[in-house]
Order: structure tokens, then sequence, then C-alpha cells
């Protein structure tokens, strides 16, 4: 039987999504590596981290809380009204847009953009910007999808997937620098993606959707651990990038 195909809507799902979402384990190692790459780097007194495409912000408030940045340092953007909305009632700061293409009064010295390239075609454009809004020698923090489309991925409007090494060449010809790149989430978070093929509606109704139950709770909590066990493993749907802009003296 076809499967029955429905539009993503951004404001919709973060509106039935968003209160589960930022207990999923895959988020919650994507935001793992997000705040293990940013702890790497010497942070200036006048730092700006952005999250393009934050959603209700979920990466913010952890950069917020661990580096204990003030509203001047962290800001977002995303083209769901309803996702920032929500953002804005946890973070005070100036530096969240509902826009695709904000306008910034200033550089960022690390731009997240994490899961948002599978979610256009235009992605490109995405990048450039990302570019262009870089200091020299900043960084990028970008996490996509490889490997086959599910219905989870449809569910929340994937449009297409990468492959690593054309991600990375196409970082490189717009004047990146590859400072990490890996898979991950083999073999567990590759089984939850096959998984959810089969009775999608009901994995999406208890788990992905609604308030946090102590099913919800129990059921993260231990696939949370075993996801660790993909660290050791370079294999996986996961693409996790970390790339630095060129100096303008190096071009």
């Amino acid at each position: 039987m076809q499967e029955e195909q429905t539009e993503y809507i951004p404001d919709l799902y973060w509106e039935q999504a968003g209160v589960s979402y930022p207990y999923y384990p895959s988020v919650r190692h994507r935001k793992r590596f997000i705040i293990n790459a940013i702890k790497k780097y010497r942070l200036k007194d006048n730092s700006l981290i952005f999250d393009y495409g934050c959603g209700v912000g979920a990466i913010l408030k952890e950069v917020k809380k661990v580096f204990r940045f003030g509203c001047e340092h962290f800001g977002g953007c995303d083209i769901s009204a309803r996702a920032i909305d929500i953002a804005k009632k946890e973070l005070d700061t100036p530096y969240l847009y509902n826009d695709l293409f904000p306008v910034l009064n200033r550089r960022c010295d690390i731009i997240i953009c994490c899961e948002v390239l599978e979610h256009t075609k235009d992605y490109f454009r995405i990048l450039l910007w990302i570019r262009d809004n870089l200091a020299d020698g900043g960084r990028l923090i970008l996490t996509t999808q490889t490997g086959r489309i599910h219905r989870s991925d449809r569910y929340t409007g994937h449009a297409q997937h990468f492959e690593i090494a054309h991600l990375k060449a196409i970082l490189r010809n717009m004047g990146f620098n590859i400072e990490y790149a890996s898979l991950w989430g083999w073999p567990f978070f590759t089984l939850q993606k096959y998984l959810t093929n089969f009775n999608f509606g009901k994995i999406r109704n208890n788990y992905l959707e609604g308030r946090l139950t102590l099913r919800k709770k129990i059921v993260f909590g231990i696939a949370n651990i075993l996801f660790y066990i993909h660290d050791l493993i370079k294999l996986g749907p996961q693409i996790y990038i970390i790339a630095s802009k060129e100096r303008s003296e190096q071009k």
C-alpha cells in the first residue's frame, strides 16, 4: 500500500512536537556534539554564537547555560514563527529572528546549522549566508543527514540527504577549511530510522508529539545511553562537520 504523503508545516510541527523534541535521543547527542565542539575554541569577550534554524531554541538554551552567556552573545533564526515565539519566552536576546536570511549588524564567531540543509533544495543559499555572516576564522558547526529518507524523515520535511564527501567539497569550494567530518549513528540510530517505517502513525502519536510522559522519558533515556556507542563507530545516517572560514589574507 502506498504511504500517505503529508505536507510538512513548520509551525504545526513545532506546535505538536515542541515539548518532546529536546528530549529525543538523537537531538540530545547532536547538542552534545555541538557543545563539545564550541568548547574547543577560545571565545572572545564579544563573541556571538548564532544558531541558523534554531527551532524552539533548545541548543541556544544549552549554550547559555554551559557558557553562562549574556543575551548579547547568542542568537538564532527560524522560518517557524511559532518556534521563535517559544524560544523568545525562555531566551532574552535581541538576536532571534523569524526570517530565512536575517540581516545581522555584526559577524558571528560560531554559526550552528543543525538539521537544516536536508529540509530545502535551496541549501546552497543558506551556506552562502552562513559564510558571509561568519567572521574570518569563524567556525561552522554543521549536522545533517545521509542515506535513505525514511518515514520519520519525511514527517519532518526532509527534501534530500547528502553524501559526506560531496558536502565537504561544497564547503571547500566556498572557502571553508574542514576541521572535522564524520558519520555517526550506527547501529541504534540507524535501526530507529528503519523501525519508524512500520506503523509510523502510532510512533508519531506515542513518542514524537504531545506532552512528555513517563513512558517517553524512560524510552528516551534508555535510547540516549545506547546512543553513546555511536561515538566509537564512524558509520551511520548522521553527518557531523566542523569547518572554519578562511581568513581574508589567505584568499
